[in-house]
């Protein structure tokens, strides 16, 4: 019988991690790069960017893909929700979507294929990563942004989701998924709402959930009266509390 040299323990683990980061890497199959807190990837012809932050420490953590509305972006809406999250002990990404800013071709605005297709590369990155817990990964937008929430947890395998100021459409070929859409959605889904929102009407998120209701997924909706559509900026430290505990309940974040 052989016996390794304990003097060596040191090396061999720091390979046998090492071994391990770069497996995790090689299964994205396109280029992310990570400079501080900003990112690109490259994937054929997808080409996107945003920010990334992390927890102090190793982990493996939680993480949440954070989405815009229109008119924002990633370090924008983005790095704001982030720095908060971050704080919970998560591993938190954004991208920009077509809808940052407003120009563009509205027709690819909220959850159309290229924005899923981002948010899903979004997916791919955190769970490549060696601080991330790949069963412990959340989703939160707002408004547009809560559209991508909404389509990406229809196909993807999320432990919780959270939106602000979003919902669905009665039929497809809006920037809002579509109520059909919404019944493939397993995911235990967080919808708050400010009452006077004209932006996005709040029986959007009523008909969200119906559907939700309809099909047994956990589910809650919270309506604040007085409120306009960027409830998540005029009542941030109660939506922030309101997605963390709904984060917390589900398994996203210990107790």
């Amino acid at each position: 019988m052989r016996f390794v040299n304990p003097l060596l323990l040191p090396f061999w683990l720091a390979v046998f991690v090492w071994i391990a980061v770069t497996a995790r890497a090689a299964s994205l199959p396109g280029t992310f790069k990570l400079e501080g807190e900003r990112w690109t990837y490259q994937e054929g012809n997808l080409e996107m960017r945003g920010i990334l932050l992390k927890p102090a420490g190793k982990g493996p953590f939680p993480a949440v893909l954070i989405s815009h509305g229109l008119g924002g972006n990633a370090q924008g809406f983005g790095m704001m929700k982030a720095r908060e999250m971050a704080a919970w002990g998560m591993v938190c990404i954004a991208p920009d979507y077509t809808h940052a800013g407003r120009a563009g071709d509205r027709a690819e605005f909220g959850a159309r294929p290229e924005n899923l297709r981002r948010a899903a590369a979004c997916l791919a990155i955190l769970r490549s990563l060696p601080e991330v817990d790949g069963g412990r990964i959340a989703a939160y937008g707002h408004s547009m942004g809560g559209f991508v929430t909404i389509g990406l947890a229809a196909s993807e395998n999320l432990k919780a989701a959270a939106i602000t100021g979003s919902g669905i459409a009665p039929v497809d070929g809006q920037p809002a998924p579509s109520e059909k859409v919404a019944e493939k959605i397993r995911t235990p889904f967080l919808m708050l709402h400010g009452a006077d929102d004209t932006t996005v009407r709040p029986e959007q998120s009523a008909a969200l959930q119906q559907v939700l209701v309809r099909q047994q997924i956990p589910n809650d909706r919270l309506i604040a009266d007085g409120q306009g559509h960027p409830i998540d900026q005029t009542m941030r430290v109660e939506v922030f509390r309101l997605i963390r505990e709904w984060f917390v309940k589900h398994g996203v974040l210990p107790q």
